[in-house]
């Protein structure tokens, strides 16, 4: 009897462990692009910000809020064995409106709109334009692997050079560079927010990856959850340097001090695609130029939305040739009448005076 009931609570314990070793262990998540294939993506981030100084009262305070809207074209030209891809994604439009204090639209204090004539004209070269302006056009090449985040870009090195060969002023250099950051523009670019990362190569919904929270770069630590299509992820931030050269608009060396952040946000991924989702990054800190601290707030909101285009694949176009035949129009016959009179023309006279 004891041999009996020894062995069936053996079984069970084996059973129960082999089910929890399953249950902890999920199917590794890739993203699936073919090529050829083509989508219109649709990115809106709001920037937050608010400083303070010492010698001001934190309830004369008004923060500011940056909303730039995004319209990106990626095409995948080349589909690896290995699951990545290069992908082309070009910035056909956007916009950006910069309000301070309360959101109205009193309060705004600069709009940009690529579409619009009179922006290109007088506000292009503004500082809060020109930065994101520089990819207008423009097709950024990458390679994105299977698990969304983007390895590595082919053609980003030329954008820096470009923006060292003009010779900027310093606070707009720093500005420039700062966009074209290969973590910063990648972070636009990347699907999935790193939330298919944490599931691919079994690594269990956890990933760590180099991150930067608006120009400052640090390491992220992702834990995500799966329920059917929607991932929901929630991460940390560690590896906070000491010591900056420039902060959303302030090009000067600068320390840092008691930074405190994390991220959260979900994705929606459909037919090995991330078809939607949105992210919030959030840090505190205190920054300091030379004797002055000032604390400082950040709060980032991230949305898009990804769509295929649809494209004609593999299409036979047929011509047919439609012949038209027309009963030609019948001579007319003038008839041979004494009474017409025949009226000659003659060439002017080059000797004639008008």
């Amino acid at each position: 009897m004891k041999t009996r009931l020894l062995f069936a609570l053996t079984l069970i314990a084996t059973v129960f462990a082999a089910k929890s070793a399953f249950a902890q262990k999920e199917k590794p998540l890739t993203i699936k692009l073919k090529e050829g294939e083509s989508y219109h993506v649709l990115l809106t981030e709001v920037l937050y910000i608010r400083q303070q100084t010492s010698q001001v009262d934190s309830a004369l305070v008004e923060p500011s809020t940056r909303t730039s809207v995004y319209n990106f074209t990626e095409n995948i030209e080349k589909v690896d064995p290995d699951g990545s891809a290069i992908v082309s994604a070009t910035l056909d439009s956007f916009t950006t409106r910069i309000i301070v204090g309360k959101i109205e639209d009193r309060n705004e204090i600069f709009r940009f709109n690529s579409n619009n004539d009179y922006d290109l004209q007088n506000r292009l070269r503004d500082i809060r334009a020109l930065p994101r302006a520089q990819f207008l056009g423009q097709a950024l090449k990458y390679r994105l692997g299977a698990d969304g985040l983007i390895k590595n870009f082919e053609n980003l090195s030329s954008f820096q050079m470009s923006t060292y060969a003009r010779n900027f002023e310093y606070d707009m250099l720093h500005a420039m560079m700062s966009l074209s950051d290969s973590l910063r523009i990648g972070q636009l670019l990347e699907q999935g927010f790193g939330a298919i990362a944490a599931f691919s190569d079994g690594n269990n919904g956890t990933v760590q990856t180099p991150y930067t929270v608006a120009e400052i770069r640090l390491t992220r630590k992702l834990t995500a959850h799966r329920k059917g299509n929607e991932i929901d992820y929630s991460g940390t931030f560690s590896d906070v340097p000491d010591k900056i050269d420039y902060l959303e608009g302030i090009a000067y060396p600068m320390n840092l001090d008691h930074f405190v952040g994390g991220c959260y946000g979900s994705v929606v991924m459909k037919d090995g695609i991330v078809t939607s989702g949105s992210a919030v990054d959030t840090a505190k800190m205190d920054i300091h130029i030379d004797t002055e601290p000032i604390t400082n707030q950040i709060v980032r909101h991230v949305s898009f939305e990804r769509e295929p285009i649809k494209m004609i694949h593999g299409g036979t176009v047929k011509i047919k040739e439609i012949e038209s035949h027309h009963t030609p129009p019948k001579e007319t016959k003038i008839d041979d009448d004494t009474n017409t009179k025949v009226i000659e023309l003659h060439a002017p006279d080059s000797t004639a005076h008008h």
